[in-house]
């Protein structure tokens, strides 16, 4: 089905700030660089081929080039402007100097899709790249998704907007749009009124999520409030479409359900904790035999594969890659396997899954077994926070003791085209206050609360800082000078230096000069962010004595009573 037929108009939101699909892609064209950041299934993927699809319908004088960047993953040496200029290579053919002269002279645009895709060993040599391309290809347009990313804060020339969440309206379009069948449809939307939106908003305002739930909707004409029992209800929708469907996966399976759930959810295990998305066909069969031996069951691999792929859906041949139908479901069966199939394993699990707070899979972990995680992750480290002292000093709100966490922030400026633009950063925070900030943001996954740390909001009023003063023209246009600004936390106050740091330096009377205003505007920003940092220590506080509250209220658990 062609992809215009059903897509629906997509909105971006900045702050206050919220795009249409049709001025973000005028702000595109115009030359601003752009990341669209989103979670998983929240439209991103399409939106950028609809706006590939769409820049080809309206040329501008330019030519779109669209990378899926998880594409790298198989080159054994990233070069990236090669890797494009090899993408065109099937319609037109030029070498690599016309290429780079056709760049110069900006006919290009490039749309970058999942960022978050490309293996974490290869991230900064794809995230160096892609800066260098676009500061040196000036006239060319650029755009980048992928999940949510705190190196895109440090991306100076690019603006970053969220997918926003589907409206009412959106929801009912989408539906209306896809293809399925025209009663369950009919029934579906009769359902989908305002008070239904509200109360399964988690889900509908997810494009990915919203077509499974009228899949899962047709199946038992209910829809589950946890999203773990609506990817458990997934699940077995998908099993039962197909059987309606095909009638191939009850008769010709080769794993009992029972058996099939246990293996792949611990396929998705091992292969999450590897942090393999991807599978070629040796790496897909090496971890399936893998998770049918850890069972001890018996069974014909390509069968097993084939129940994986062609009965159930859950994977799809791309290419010479298999790909899950969408990575959530790796999450999911992740996190269904290390609380249910392996449990008495849990600790190790959680350490590794409290260390990605880019994935809902300790959330979901939390979801299906709240007193496991409570017992095995959260006890000893709320002790051990106390014991630290990270909260015992806050009197109102306040720590008393250097309220931003971190010891120093060290931004790399560089001026480019009148303005300074933060090109790297790097926040010193010692080991013990790092932990404490991942496990109460923890806390706040598990409670569906987003906080902004302390040290964030210093990092904010940091960029916020140097993006006001570089606007003033105390600086020369001295193209590629650098500046070192370094901020310093000492107790309850702060200090500030401002160096060069390159090769071209501005003169010294400047630097004199753009020292105090940059002094004023950061303790502006500072002063203005910290009430958000006094709300973040009143609800870490809130938080972990309300988990502690429900982990002494609830009775023992059946497993917990048998001791499986």
């Amino acid at each position: 089905m062609p992809l215009d037929e059903v897509y629906v108009k997509t909105r971006f939101s900045q702050g206050a700030e919220v795009l249409t699909d049709v001025q973000l892609t005028a702000k595109f064209a115009a030359g601003q660089r752009v990341v669209v950041k989103g979670n998983g299934g929240s439209g991103k993927t399409i939106f950028l081929k609809h706006l590939w699809l769409s820049r080809f319908q309206q040329p501008e004088g330019r030519i779109p080039i669209f990378v899926e960047l998880r594409r790298l993953n198989d080159l054994k040496s990233i070069d990236i402007l090669a890797f494009c200029r090899n993408e065109l290579q099937s319609d037109m053919s030029f070498g690599k100097g016309v290429f780079e002269k056709l760049c110069e002279a900006g006919k290009f645009e490039f749309i970058f899709d999942g960022f978050d895709e490309v293996n974490r060993e290869s991230r900064k040599t794809v995230e160096r790249q892609l800066i260098s391309i676009s500061e040196k290809y000036r006239k060319c347009c650029f755009l980048i998704s992928g999940r949510e990313d705190d190196r895109f804060s440090s991306w100076g020339e690019f603006e970053i907007y969220s997918v926003s969440p589907l409206s009412l309206e959106d929801v009912r379009e989408l539906i209306e749009k896809i293809p399925f069948d025209r009663k369950v449809k009919k029934k579906f939307l009769e359902t989908l009124k305002e008070d239904f939106y509200r109360q399964h908003k988690s889900f509908l305002s997810s494009p990915l999520l919203a077509c499974m739930m009228l899949m899962t909707f047709n199946e038992n004409a209910t829809i589950p409030s946890k999203l773990t029992e609506f990817y458990k209800s997934a699940f077995q929708t998908l099993l039962t479409w197909h059987d309606a469907t095909k009638d191939s996966f009850e008769r010709d399976r080769s794993l009992s359900v029972d058996e099939f759930r246990r293996v792949f959810s611990t396929f998705c295990l091992v292969s999450y904790y590897d942090q393999a998305f991807e599978f070629d066909d040796e790496t897909f069969r090496r971890y399936m035999q893998k998770s049918l031996d850890y069972h001890g069951i018996e069974a014909n691999l390509d069968d097993v594969i084939n129940d994986v792929c062609e009965s159930a859906n859950l994977l799809q041949k791309d290419g010479l890659k298999y790909l899950f139908v969408h990575r959530s479901f790796q999450e999911y069966f992740a996190a269904e396997c290390a609380m249910q199939v392996v449990s008495g394993k849990a600790s190790e699990f959680l350490k590794v899954f409290a260390k990605r707070l880019r994935d809902t899979v300790f959330a979901m972990c939390y979801e299906l077994h709240p007193e496991l995680v409570f017992d095995k992750y959260f006890s000893e480290r709320f002790d051990w926070i106390r014991d630290v002292d990270f909260l015992n000093d806050v009197k109102g709100g306040m720590r008393q003791e250097n309220p931003w966490i971190c010891s120093s922030i060290t931004a790399e400026c560089r001026h480019l085209k009148g303005d300074l633009l933060v090109t790297d950063i790097r926040v010193e925070i010692d080991d013990e206050r790092r932990e404490a900030l991942q496990v109460i943001s923890l806390c706040g996954r598990v409670r569906d609360t987003n906080l902004l740390d302390p040290a964030d909001l210093a990092l904010h009023s940091v960029f916020q800082s140097v993006k006001a003063v570089s606007k003033d023209g105390i600086l020369s246009q001295l193209d590629g000078a650098s500046l070192r600004i370094k901020l310093s936390f000492v107790g309850g106050g702060h200090k500030l230096s401002v160096r060069n740091s390159g090769e071209l330096k501005f003169p010294t009377t400047e630097t004199k000069k753009f020292r105090p205003k940059i002094v004023s505007a950061l303790s502006d920003n500072l002063k203005r962010n910290r009430k958000l940092v006094n709300e973040y220590y009143r609800c870490a506080r809130d938080m972990i004595v309300s988990l502690e509250k429900e982990r002494q209220t609830k009775e023992k658990s059946i497993d917990d009573i048998l001791g499986i």
